[in-house]
């Protein structure tokens, strides 16, 4: 089931234009969700890091290997955060690192 939410939100990514993979609009949302909902830069930078995602993802023939490096990073990184400006340092870091993809 969680390679299954995994490659949904991947898709999402992918597909038009990129957005922001967090629902606002889900109740039960996580303190991360939260701080992505309240703060547009930091939203913004979330965008900016799923257009890199899919840049990258795009450009790559390691597929696989740059989806679960993603997972990696959010879960050991990302969600490590407990403030705002520590999200919007691992966002722009992540994003870089994208970029060499």
């Amino acid at each position: 089931m969680r390679r299954y939410a995994g490659c949904v939100m991947l898709f999402a990514l992918l597909a038009g234009p990129a957005t922001a993979a967090t629902d606002c609009s889900r109740p039960n949302k996580s303190s991360i969700d939260m701080m992505l909902c309240s703060n547009d830069k930091l939203a913004l930078a979330d965008n900016i890091m799923a257009r890199a995602f899919r840049d990258a993802f795009n450009r790559t023939e390691r597929r696989e290997a740059l989806i679960e490096d993603q997972e990696r990073w959010r879960k050991t990184v990302r969600d490590a955060c407990k403030d705002v400006p520590c999200l919007m340092r691992a966002y722009q870091d992540r994003t870089s690192e994208l970029d060499t993809w």
